[in-house]
């Protein structure tokens, strides 16, 4: 619908379609989308693969929950608006699908319950270091010196 509509509709003297701002909303819906869907591709690799219980399925799980009605709404709210007060009427589905892509942020739990899902899972594996973070470049570079140092002296020479 977007794509018709941004074809279809004109203004001043144009299609929507020329419009950059409108190429960006289409450009971002198209992304998003396809996003999801290798989210959602992933997660039941993941439970076929793993196991429909398993840390990694749930983790992915939780992750489609909240993430997927998030992207439905933006998409759904940009259709919207290029459709223009004709969007928000009964006379497009886009009214009924925004009404109805907005209960997914709750039919399952709270979106809030999923992330906390996510993060709980991820932080599971998660060891707290002593120090500079792991990824510190001083620290690595030193580190590195100090085992590699020997080779660059004799490169030099």
């Amino acid at each position: 619908m977007m794509l018709e509509r941004a074809a279809s509709r004109h203004t001043k003297g144009k299609p929507l379609a020329a419009q950059q701002m409108v190429q960006d909303m289409i450009a971002e819906s198209y992304a998003e989308i396809e996003m999801i869907r290798l989210l959602v591709m992933r997660a039941a690799w993941t439970m076929d693969n793993k196991g429909a219980s398993s840390k990694a399925s749930r983790t992915e799980i939780s992750a489609v929950k909240f993430y997927t009605p998030r992207i439905l709404l933006a998409v759904i709210d940009r259709a919207i608006q290029l459709h223009g007060a004709l969007g928000y009427t009964c006379d497009m589905p886009l009214e009924a699908m925004y009404r109805s892509a907005r209960a997914l942020r709750l039919a399952d739990g709270a979106d809030e319950v999923h992330k906390q899902s996510v993060a709980r899972l991820l932080l599971e594996d998660v060891q707290a270091v002593e120090g500079w973070p792991s990824e510190h470049v001083p620290t690595k570079r030193a580190n590195a010196q100090r085992q590699f140092g020997h080779l660059i002296e004799k490169a030099k020479a």
